[in-house]
Order: C-alpha cells, then sequence, then structure tokens
C-alpha cells in the first residue's frame, strides 16, 4: 500500500474531503434518478435517455468513484501510522516501566545497605567498648550485662532507620473523633503526595480556653516518602487552610536539641543584622546581603 502525500495522522486527514465526495455522490443520484424518471418507490417511467446521456452518467460515476477509492486509501494510510505510533509508544512505555522497576529496585538495595552498615557499626561500637570494659581488670560487668547492652544497642539501630520514615506535623488544628490518618493524608495531597501514611497524636491533650492542637507523627512507607513531603512543605504557607502548619524531620531528643539551638542563633542573627537575610542550611547559619 503507497502512502506517499497520505496524511501522517487521523488529525490531519482531509475530513471536509469526505463530505465533498458525498455530496458529489448525491448529486449525480438525484440528476440520474430525476432524468430517469426514478422514485423512492422505484417505479420507472418509459421516458427514454440518450446514450450520450447514459455516457456523462457512467463518466461522472468512474470519478466518483476514484475520488472515494483515494480517500479511504488515505484513511488507511492513516490508521496504519496510528497502529505503527501505538506499538512504538507501547514500546516507550515497557522501557519506561522497566527503568521504574529497575530504579526501585535499586533503591530498595542501597536502604538495606544502608540499614545493614548502621547496623553493623552501631553493633560494633558497642560490641569494642563493652568488650574493652570487660576486659578491663576494674571491671565487674557481667557476661549477660554486656549481651544485654548489645541488644539495646542493635534496637537503637533499628530505631534509628525507622525514624527515617517519620515525619512530625505541628499546628494541624485537633477536632473530637478525628480520623487522624485521613486527614494527614488529605494534607499530604495538597502536596501532590498520594502515599499511604499511618497517622496520630503525640502527647496528652490539654483541656481550656486556649485550644492546643497535638503534635502529630506520622510514619510514610519509605524514606524516599519523607524527603518528598519534606522538599514540598514550604507550599503549606500558600495555603490558607493550611499556613500555620509545619512539617518537619522526626528527630532524636539530641537533633532535637541541636535544632532549638540553631533557631536560637537565627533568631539573634535576624535582630543583629536586620538588613541581611539569614537560613539554616546542613546544619548551620548562613547569612546573606539582601
Amino acid at each position: 500500500m503507497e502512502c506517499n502525500g497520505a496524511p501522517k495522522a487521523l488529525q490531519d486527514f482531509d475530513w471536509d474531503g469526505v463530505d465533498d465526495a458525498e455530496a458529489r455522490t448525491r448529486d449525480w443520484e438525484d440528476n440520474m434518478t430525476a432524468a430517469l424518471g426514478i422514485n423512492y418507490q422505484t417505479q420507472f417511467n418509459t421516458k427514454k435517455v440518450l446514450k450520450e446521456q447514459l455516457a456523462e452518467w457512467l463518466e461522472e460515476a468512474v470519478k466518483i468513484v476514484e475520488e472515494q477509492t483515494a480517500i479511504i486509501q488515505n484513511f488507511k494510510c492513516a490508521v496504519e501510522t496510528m497502529k505503527i505510533e501505538l506499538i512504538v509508544d507501547q514500546a516507550k512505555l515497557i522501557t519506561a516501566q522497566d527503568k521504574l522497576l529497575q530504579h526501585q529496585q535499586d533503591q530498595l538495595l542501597e536502604l538495606k545497605s544502608a540499614v545493614k552498615s548502621t547496623v553493623q557499626n552501631t553493633v560494633q561500637e558497642e560490641i569494642k567498648s563493652y568488650s574493652e570494659a570487660v576486659g578491663s581488670q576494674n571491671s565487674k560487668m557481667e557476661a549477660s550485662q554486656v549481651q544485654e547492652s548489645v541488644k539495646l544497642a542493635v534496637k537503637s539501630a533499628i530505631r534509628e532507620d525507622d525514624r527515617s520514615k517519620n515525619v512530625m506535623i505541628f499546628g494541624l488544628v485537633e477536632t473530637e473523633n478525628e480520623q487522624i490518618s485521613n486527614k494527614v493524608a488529605d494534607l499530604f495531597g495538597e502536596l501532590g503526595e498520594n502515599t499511604q501514611v499511618s497517622a496520630s497524636r503525640v502527647g496528652v491533650k490539654k483541656s481550656g480556653s486556649t485550644p492546643s492542637h497535638r503534635p502529630v507523627k506520622c510514619t510514610l512507607t519509605s524514606s524516599t516518602a519523607v524527603h518528598q513531603i519534606l522538599l514540598k512543605s514550604r507550599q503549606l504557607k500558600l495555603l490558607d487552610t493550611y499556613k500555620s502548619v509545619f512539617i518537619c524531620p522526626d528527630r532524636t531528643p539530641e537533633e532535637r536539641a541541636a535544632r532549638l539551638a540553631l533557631v536560637a542563633e537565627l533568631k539573634a542573627a535576624n535582630a543583629n543584622q536586620p538588613k541581611h537575610k539569614h537560613f539554616i542550611k546542613n546544619g548551620k547559619v548562613h547569612s546573606s546581603e539582601t
């Protein structure tokens, strides 16, 4: 099938040409039936038609058939092109899915490796320190105490890994009989992140005239999901419903203390140098001229 000059896609197909061909065919049919005296009940009159008239009709019929044949040919070419493009798009989709799957597998392997390395390093350090303590002449630590300390070290390392999948939310309005996980999912949805989340309020609910909204601890499916949420958390300032809500990592007590010290340093810098822009980055307060 030759498709030279044919449209490359259905949207380029000459649909007006189809309408013109249909109108031309109807005109030919109307002229012929009128001249032959044929009505819609297929009754014939005895009216004679000259050979010249018949030859003219036949020539016109041939032109109409040729025109319709060309239209059908072009339509077939457009459909064939669309089939080829569909096959190519499907191949691209399969390739993209394979790459995504491989990327997810690589992330999983990296996560497993990081967890394994963290646990091993922590346990090795604890074992070393406890072995030195046991080997010391002045130490009276029993083997059972060493084993218990190692178990605690392992649990600590595992908790540290679990913490990487958590975020803390502050300022989220607390209501009676709330479905907190659904409420958090709606918040993440406003950030364009539709991810599974398990959430719960932290602390004891206080009663009083001044409303107090307890923080929310959220556990996501992966540290990657946490990273995406934290990256987009600044967008909450642009939303009226959530402009007083803040999202931050699930920090250890030591990390929280260090963060408070950084915030205090930042406030002092803002007070002392109001004409400069101050911000926290990589665990330090930085300043730049506005």
